[in-house]
């Protein structure tokens, strides 16, 4: 099931979020001849419980029905979360007029990527880590979000994404800085 939600990504160029669990054990049907790609998905999921969610106009989450177990949002869950994020690092040359520049930077992304996950019920509010990279064009805006680290949780893990995918940034990206940017997520949210 892996390989093939792999090759499905690759070929239809989406990024395709689920937990690794969904997919273990799973044989995918064989999906051969020509299919829409909705089609072709549903094919290959045919005889599993997965099922899509669409997370953004290039990405979808698989998930995996368990009513019992879906998360119920708190009533304010913006009262109760506590959201951080890890240190967000800019590397460039060193000199001082750089390095300020840089830290206002990182201080500018840090602030919309709180303020953004915040506002979801999904990502505002639980206790979960995220590794991700960014990649921020020259009009300020996130062209593309890499989850290197998931929640854990593949309905969370899209939110992320989708969320992220097109968040302008309030201060331009310093000249030469590189790409992508690499932003650690952590949620605690207080019980």
């Amino acid at each position: 099931m892996a390989d093939a939600l792999h090759a499905y990504q690759q070929q239809m160029r989406v990024q395709v979020l689920y937990e690794a669990r969904a997919a273990a054990g799973r044989q995918s049907v064989a999906v051969v001849g020509k299919f829409l790609p909705d089609a072709a998905l549903r094919r290959l999921l045919s005889g599993t419980d997965l099922e899509v969610v669409r997370a953004g106009p290039e990405a979808i989450a698989l998930v995996s029905p368990r009513p019992q177990e879906r998360d119920v949002p708190p009533v304010s869950p913006l009262e109760t979360a506590d959201l951080s994020l890890g240190e967000l690092h800019v590397r460039a040359a060193a000199s001082p007029s750089r390095s300020d520049q840089f830290q206002d930077y990182n201080e500018s992304v840090r602030a919309e990527i709180e303020r953004v996950l915040r506002k979801n019920v999904k990502t505002g509010s639980g206790n979960y880590r995220a590794v991700i990279d960014l990649w921020i064009d020259s009009a300020r805006r996130v062209q593309k979000v890499a989850l290197l680290g998931s929640t854990g949780e593949t309905a969370r893990d899209a939110a992320i994404s989708a969320a992220l995918r097109g968040l302008t940034i309030n201060r331009p990206t310093p000249a030469n800085a590189p790409q992508p940017l690499r932003v650690i997520v952590t949620v605690r949210t207080a019980q």
